[in-house]
């Protein structure tokens, strides 16, 4: 297509034709678009010279050269902006980013209009920021306006009344960067409408997209550095900022790494130096046990979330005061009467650190708690309370044989029983009775507003062992026949839909598929430990008791691809760590997850039971799943199950059911 100097492109024939010319180059943009921001970006002397271009052969919207005229770059951003597809922007040599290039450096290479305004900056020598050096230091040196012996002009945000030192000019008034009206604009990661953080790689990101790239370090193609990957490449790849040609803008200025952007510092550097203010006595030293719970916080992986938490709240302060020797490092130290998540964390974080021995650990918080929570009973409950608690119920707790201290479990039983003990004590109170006059009626009334049947029965019998109070019978719960509620069809359902849905949080799958196959307790599985899977390399085999157990092929890759995701896990870590340190995955987060695909953990453990139960007699399955017989039995007569009792099948290799 021709087009003669001096050809009239008036308004009205002008965007039409613009249309047509991309509409012939691949580009598929809604015409009134096209039109009304052809005429409006474009003025009449260059219209000819731009149509000219985007008629000619070596136009390629895909592709656009830096020396494309202005004008027909801004029009393609303008298009990028309200989402056309298949525009590629020039990319600027200054910031290898894709923009429109209309200025020229010192080499007379196109560039944009920001790398034009940052050849005038500099890294200010105080403050490490880019700015301009405009003031003298007190060395001598050229520093920012900032950093420089004046300080920075200071004004009056007319939003919200606070002295500020950067302030933007919006109709004649003054806004903090808080109260500045940024304009929405398009994203060019996510496609929404938001407000812009910066210019990176192929256009605008918002804060989400600009912070999910800057967190996110990967190996560069160019170098293969772990790096952020926040440059345009000569192919259009995302690289680094040192293969780019670039300087390292979002390296540490201490270390220079990459791998934890969290400002002019990374993520690990800015964690040392808090540690070290908050863990710092009053000599000026970090005695020994902060030492090691300094150097555990600084190699733990996402410093920027124990930045966070070290930020404000009770566990805080308690540290501080252990750091400066005001608090004795004990376990009454971490305990409140209403609890404290907080200082639970801490003392767990403690544990993990190796700064509290981890032998009786759980127990010594356990004894701590049942002495403060007795401390607000009843003062004529108080010295009968102390003595149940010490001498039952904390004796009589089990113990983890390997951890050398208290299960979780034994744990809870204690605690359950103390509130309970306390709350029954003050219901005789109220009801002008004491211990040894309870009658019969009275036990009975309690237990329509409470249920004790737990806890209430063994310790009336012991108070009756000592004379304390009356014979009294409690009726003791006695497990019945199991309620398989849920069908067959939507038990292969929810197996199916664990197994293929990968919207479902991989640590959710994996435990619940052993539920729903093998019907094991929650408590078991979430407290397995890497060393207890074995990869063969054909198989997997996963020890839950004595015979291990060979995972099914749909089972089996999950296992693999958790694994692979976890890379840094010992042999005797958790194969699911909870959020304390140490600890395993809480049951609660199992039941919440489950409860949103409509089913329980009881209903995928009872129904797994029951199918195992028919079709593999009850000793092979207490054996291979380390039950006891009892429990497969009762499934098995459910099923109507009459294997139950032939030995002869445990010599066999036989598999739970396969899943489907």
């Amino acid at each position: 297509m021709t087009i003669r100097r001096g050809t009239p492109q008036p308004n009205g024939e002008f965007g039409p034709r613009v249309a047509a010319a991309l509409a012939g180059r691949g580009i598929h943009a809604p015409e009134p678009l096209v039109i009304a921001a052809a005429e409006r970006i474009i003025p009449a002397p260059r219209r000819n010279g731009a149509l000219r271009f985007l008629t000619s052969d070596t136009f390629t919207p895909s592709r656009i050269p830096a020396d494309t005229p202005t004008v027909v770059q801004q029009l393609l951003a303008h298009l990028d902006r309200h989402g056309v597809t298949g525009i590629g922007l020039p990319i600027c040599p200054g910031c290898r980013t894709a923009k429109v290039v209309k200025m020229r450096d010192e080499q007379g290479r196109r560039i944009c209009f920001r790398c034009t305004q940052l050849s005038a900056y500099g890294e200010c020598p105080s403050c490490l920021r880019r700015k301009k050096l405009v003031a003298t230091g007190i060395e001598g040196r050229p520093v920012c306006q900032r950093c420089g012996p004046d300080g920075a002009p200071t004004f009056e945000c007319t939003a919200c009344a606070k002295t500020v030192t950067v302030a933007s000019r919006v109709d004649g008034r003054w806004h903090c960067l808080n109260c500045y009206p940024r304009p929405a604009r398009r994203c060019v990661s996510c496609g929404h409408d938001k407000k812009i953080a910066t210019t990176i790689l192929t256009g605008p990101h918002c804060f989400a997209c600009r912070n999910r790239v800057l967190r996110n370090p990967a190996p560069c193609p160019g170098c293969g550095w772990i790096r952020i990957l926040a440059f345009l490449g000569d192919t259009a790849t995302a690289i680094c900022a040192g293969c780019a040609g670039q300087p390292a803008r979002y390296a540490c200025r201490r270390c220079g790494g990459e791998e934890h952007h969290y400002g002019r510092l990374c993520a690990r550097c800015v964690l040392d130096d808090r540690c070290t203010e908050l863990l710092t006595g009053p000599d000026g030293t970090i005695s020994e046990p902060m030492r090691a719970l300094r150097d555990h916080l600084c190699t733990r992986p996402r410093p920027a979330q124990i930045i966070k938490w070290l930020r404000r709240g009770p566990h805080i302060d308690l540290l501080c005061e252990i750091a400066s020797g005001r608090t004795p490092l004990t376990a009454a130290s971490f305990v409140r009467p209403c609890g404290d998540k907080g200082l639970d964390y801490l003392h767990a974080l403690l544990v993990d650190a190796g700064v509290i021995s981890r032998d009786r650990a759980t127990a010594d918080l356990l004894e701590a708690w049942t002495v403060r929570i007795i401390a607000d009973a009843p003062v004529g409950h108080r010295r009968l309370l102390a003595t149940y608690v010490r001498w039952v119920l904390l004796r009589r707790a089990s113990y983890d044989s390997r951890a050398g201290d208290i299960t979780p479990g034994a744990a809870d039983h204690v605690k359950a029983a103390t509130r309970g003990l306390i709350a029954f004590l003050t219901w005789l109170d109220e009801q002008n009775t004491p211990l040894d006059a309870v009658t019969q009626g009275q036990v009975e009334q309690f237990l329509t507003v409470r249920s004790a049947q737990r806890w209430l029965p063994q310790f009336l019998g012991w108070a009756h062992e000592r004379g304390l109070a009356p014979q009294l019978e409690v009726p003791v719960l006695t497990p019945g026949l199991p309620n398989v509620t849920a069908s067959e069809r939507d038990h292969e359902h929810t197996i199916a839909t664990l197994v293929r849905d990968e919207t479902i949080a991989l640590d959710v799958r994996l435990p619940s598929l052993l539920i729903a196959v093998y019907g094991l307790p929650a408590s078991r599985i979430l407290r397995l430990r890497r060393e207890q899977l074995h990869d063969t390399g054909e198989a997997i085999d996963l020890n839950v008791s004595d015979r291990p157990l060979r995972l099914p092929e749909p089972l089996a890759d999950l296992t693999r691809t958790y694994v692979a995701r976890h890379p840094d896990v010992g042999p005797q870590d958790w194969l699911f760590p909870g959020r304390q340190p140490g600890r395993p995955r809480n049951t609660l987060y199992l039941t919440r997850q489950l409860r949103m695909l409509g089913t329980s953990i009881s209903a995928l453990q009872k129904t797994a039971r029951f199918r195992l139960a028919g079709a593999v007699p009850a000793k092979v399955l207490a054996d291979m799943l380390g039950f006891r017989v009892n429990t497969f039995e009762t499934y098995a007569h459910l099923a109507a199950g009459t294997r139950g009792d032939y030995p002869g099948l445990r010599h066999h290799d036989v598999a739970p059911h396969s899943m489907s």
